[in-house]
């Protein structure tokens, strides 16, 4: 008689996209048994990662996995060591599950990623100079310029002609600054325009406000609420520690203020703002903090680490904020401690470690390929943290403007061209990490990013906590 199994994944219809960074498209070979004769022999590949949740439930991830991990009962775990002990043909419907997890292939095969065409164009799109704000890292040079109307429609008239062109479906606009809500009204026009050319087009539209939120007025709320706009927050730490990284022009803490617009205006309307938290050397020992603050508040946060900006107040300051590998491990694994405790229902493996995701893919982020940044001049560019590298006015044309970005100055190259990374069971969810911030730190692009050992030691972490949230779902925990 059969063995009874549990064997289940990651519910990937709910997995939130990235909407303060340029994440990429791709897809990863998949097997579809019935393709295969019945004396096929299947092996278990080599570099899989497992690890044991509880005394009844094991984690298994492979390198190939087409999207997070599975959780394996006892008995799936003893049929899943047979395919390692020695190949043998798939005979029970759990070697069929194995199979679409890319656990166990083909004897002599490696299944293989390819990049597929991406479905959706993201924009950054940069409103305004001007800021209530100074943060700590923040790569804009402040001033009081702004994107005019006329520039904006000329924006959105190009965007929807590039989407066209390229074959596009989708467009997201992520509207961002400084801090985009000090021009709410051009926004409010711009979006109101990009819905007519998304109808007349036939090309779907969402949109993101990227925001501090400091300025936030009722009036926004519900505007944002009406026309189905998301809100991201940025967000890192809880009181003063916040206040330190993102204090205002006076000099004075923002937090309270902030946290008053999210119980007063925000949540009475039901808007739940995504929280951005930028991890630091000044905060990483109190990140935990504001983990449990957002899943209190049954808000979803995202983990990231902070980069070098071109510019710089102090000395001091960059010395400050710069990232030591053992105390950020060290700062999220307490946070990570935070989530065990209080696990959400939804899944949340793409919000806890950087540009991580849990879909396989080739490339960290969208540049050259489905992403680009626009200026308050209407100039294009690769990315927000290098928007003043704007690529010149005859080249930004619907035909040209995406593979002219592709040559630019950032060499955003596939994981399969960065050394160091071939063996890693990781690396198509970490890809080698930010081009930038590994050619700031390397002075090359086809290298490992310098980040890779807080990669490497947080991810199986965070891999185990999206086990743990499937046998909660399951009630198995």
């Amino acid at each position: 008689m059969q063995l009874s199994y549990l064997f289940f994944f990651t519910e990937n219809a709910h997995l939130k996209q990235c909407d303060d960074c340029a994440c990429s498209e791709a897809t990863l070979t998949s097997f579809e048994t019935k393709n295969y004769s019945s004396d096929t022999q299947f092996t278990a590949i080599k570099d899989n990662y497992f690890t044991k949740l509880n005394d009844e439930f094991y984690l298994g991830f492979s390198p190939y996995a087409p999207a997070g991990p599975s959780v394996l009962n006892q008995e799936a775990f003893e049929r899943y060591q047979c395919f390692l002990q020695s190949p043998q043909p798939i005979s029970l419907e759990i070697d069929k599950q194995f199979a679409q997890q890319n656990l166990i292939v083909p004897l002599n095969h490696t299944p293989e990623i390819s990049d597929t065409a991406p479905s959706q164009l993201s924009v950054w799109l940069h409103v305004t100079n001007a800021c209530n704000l100074d943060c700590a890292y923040c790569y804009i040079q402040k001033s009081s310029e702004y994107m005019d109307e006329d520039i904006g429609k000329q924006t959105i008239d190009k965007l929807f002609a590039i989407a066209q062109t390229q074959q596009f479906k989708h467009l997201r606009l992520k509207y961002a600054g400084g801090e985009a809500l000090l021009h709410f009204k051009f926004i409010k026009k711009i979006h109101e325009y990009a819905q007519k050319i998304a109808q007349k087009e036939q090309i779907t539209l969402s949109a993101v406000i990227l925001s501090n939120g400091v300025a936030i007025t009722p009036q926004m709320a519900n505007w944002l609420k009406q026309e189905d706009i998301k809100l991201m927050i940025s967000i890192d730490g809880i009181g003063t520690v916040h206040d330190e990284q993102r204090p205002d022009k006076r000099g004075k803490g923002s937090f309270q203020r902030i946290q008053k617009t999210i119980y007063e205006i925000l949540l009475p309307l039901e808007i739940k703002p995504e929280i951005s938290i930028t991890v630091t050397g000044i905060n990483a020992n109190f990140i935990a903090n504001v983990v449990e603050w957002a899943l209190h508040n049954k808000l979803v946060f995202h983990l990231n680490l902070y980069r070098h900006p071109s510019i710089f107040p102090t000395p001091l300051l960059k010395e400050n904020l710069t990232l030591e590998q053992q105390h950020v491990i060290n700062g999220i694994r307490a946070a990570y401690k935070v989530i065990e405790e209080n696990l959400p229902n939804y899944p949340f493996l793409n919000n806890l470690l950087d540009k991580m995701q849990s879909t396989a893919h080739t490339h960290t982020c969208g540049v050259g390929k489905n992403y680009v940044v626009v200026d308050h001049h209407g100039q294009f560019s690769q990315c927000q943290m290098q928007i003043n590298q704007t690529i010149p006015s005859k080249l930004a044309t619907a035909i040209a403007v995406l593979p002219t970005l592709a040559t630019s100055t950032i060499r955003n190259l596939p994981i399969q061209d960065k050394t160091d990374c071939q063996t890693c069971e990781f690396r198509y969810r970490c890809t080698g990490g930010c081009p930038i911030e590994t050619h700031r730190v390397t002075g090359r692009w086809d290298i490992k990013s310098p980040h890779c050992n807080i990669y490497k030691t947080l991810y199986p972490e965070a891999l185990r906590l999206e086990g743990l949230r499937l046998l909660k779902l399951h009630e198995k925990l």
